[in-house]
């Protein structure tokens, strides 16, 4: 055998353990990260599903919350958190648009409408610029009130320009 084929098949043979080192070593490095909380993909939602006369893809997000627009939560307790809020990012911001939601009791009664215009001028006269990306926007009702009403399962429906967008249920306890 020549010098030149053993030194060939070395560098092969590592070249080939290489391809394999590569992939385990960074499936490796990212379960050790994933494990030590530095990649965080959140919460999985899974397939979310809507009524067909929902039109959800006008919004990019719509959640209810106690109080910060990261948490969503679907269980209120009034003596806990003070309101229910439910925070949405509407897709596509016109310049004007309405927003309104409806509050339904546990017995399908309309609780409340709560209905909000959002224009730019006006926006811009108060210091607020929209965000490019989307802003988000939040409509709250205090959980008190809620449960001193009728406490169990709501509803509320968000709508948008007269369209429907999403309904949400939520306990208040």
């Amino acid at each position: 055998m020549k010098k030149g084929s053993i030194l060939r098949r070395t560098i092969s043979s590592e070249r080939g353990l290489l391809v394999f080192r590569v992939p385990l070593l960074s499936l490796f490095l990212v379960c050790w990260l994933a494990g030590c909380g530095m990649v965080n993909l959140g919460k999985w939602k899974g397939i979310e599903h809507t009524s067909a006369n929902e039109y959800y893809y006008l919004v990019k997000d719509v959640h209810l919350s106690p109080g910060s627009a990261i948490g969503a939560k679907d269980n209120f307790d009034h003596n806990v958190h003070s309101s229910v809020f439910l925070y949405f990012t509407p897709r596509n911001e016109t310049n004007s648009y309405t927003a309104e939601s409806i509050w339904y009791d546990p017995s399908d009664s309309e609780y409340r409408k709560i209905r909000e215009t959002y224009d730019t001028q006006k926006e811009g006269k108060k210091g607020i610029n929209r965000n490019p990306k989307g802003t988000v926007r939040t409509m709250a009702i205090p959980t008190e009130e809620l449960y001193n009403h009728k406490p169990g399962l709501w509803k509320v429906e968000l709508y948008l320009e007269g369209k429907l967008v999403r309904r949400l249920t939520f306990t208040v306890r």
